[in-house]
């Protein structure tokens, strides 16, 4: 099959069928497998071992339990490696109700040959990991849906969608909710004069600043080219100015290198808005949290300015 070594689990009751299948399956050539096995006593520990194995096979009958209960008790314990099922009958139910149930495949103890054992655990093994190659796309493709690919933050859509949910749950709890929004200043005059790929570069490492300060409980999106925003769960207009000028503070500290080796510097503007009762929804919020963010930027830039104003503000 390859140079890998497989690790087996075998969950059966009987100590002689153990070692006939154990037999059957050093005898495939060129697999080489390490193999644990169960008895009825230890099936407790069953799903402790599971992440250990490639595979695992499962007598039908066991004591009190059926295989089909084992199958479904490591499921739920999150097991997700492929098993084969072990009866000592040739019965097409038990075959069916197997393969229903999600088992890979499904052999007859006395029948078993290293060919079709073979068969059957490379079958298993290949349906598996396509299992998981597609799972994985399924998740990549997920994610591309919610994410920012450049930033690494959260795309437009999927940030609005989460600081609704924040706005009503701030609106019914009375929990302070404030928002920012950050937008990088003279940022069209850095991609005319840098290009648009050093642009980039700024817009992924401020997407790393931002990362290295958020909490986790706060929410953050790239909601525009050069424009981001930030839901800051139990923060008051206090707390959401010392966390802007952190941000603003840090990214004005980086240094961003061209590739024909000048050097310029990056400063931002922050607005904030604290949620009230009255705001409707996230866009509502947002709008507000602009007028603060132009606000700043009418008084010159890398600076934040909220909204309202209060006097005791750092």
């Amino acid at each position: 099959m390859s140079d890998h070594k497989f690790c087996f689990l075998i969950i059966d009751d009987d100590p002689g069928d153990i070692e006939i299948l154990r037999r059957t399956i050093e005898a495939i050539p060129d697999l080489q497998a390490d193999i644990i096995s169960l008895s009825t006593c230890f099936l407790e520990t069953a799903d402790q071992v599971c992440h250990q194995a490639d595979l695992i096979f499962i007598d039908y009958r066991l004591g009190n339990d059926t295989g089909l209960d084992i199958f479904q008790l490591m499921i739920e314990k999150g097991c997700t490696k492929p098993m084969i099922m072990l009866t000592g009958q040739g019965n097409e139910l038990v075959a069916v109700e197997a393969m229903k149930s999600g088992f890979s495949d499904y052999l007859v103890k006395g029948t078993i040959e290293p060919d079709s054992l073979h068969r059957a655990i490379r079958n298993s093994l290949q349906r598996a990991n396509l299992t998981q190659q597609i799972a994985e796309q399924q998740k990549r493709l997920e994610e591309l849906a919610r994410i920012d690919e450049l930033t690494g933050l959260h795309n437009r859509r999927f940030f609005i969608e989460q600081l609704n949910m924040e706005v009503n749950r701030s609106k019914r709890s009375g929990q302070h909710l404030s928002i920012l929004m950050l937008d990088l200043d003279h940022f069209k005059l850095i991609n005319d004069t840098h290009g648009h790929q050093t642009g980039d570069r700024v817009l992924a490492r401020t997407g790393e600043v931002i990362r290295r300060h958020i909490r986790e409980t706060d929410i953050v999106g790239r909601i525009g080219g050069e424009e981001f925003a930030f839901g800051l769960n139990n923060s008051g207009l206090p707390g959401a100015y010392i966390f802007a000028e952190r941000i603003r503070k840090a990214l004005a500290a980086e240094c961003f290198i061209t590739s024909d080796k000048n050097m310029f510097m990056v400063t931002c503007s922050i607005g904030i808005y604290s949620v009230n009762k009255d705001i409707p929804d996230a866009i509502a919020a947002l709008n507000s949290a602009d007028k603060a963010l132009y606000k700043a930027k009418d008084l010159g830039r890398n600076r934040v300015f909220p909204l309202p104003q209060v006097k005791e503000l750092p």
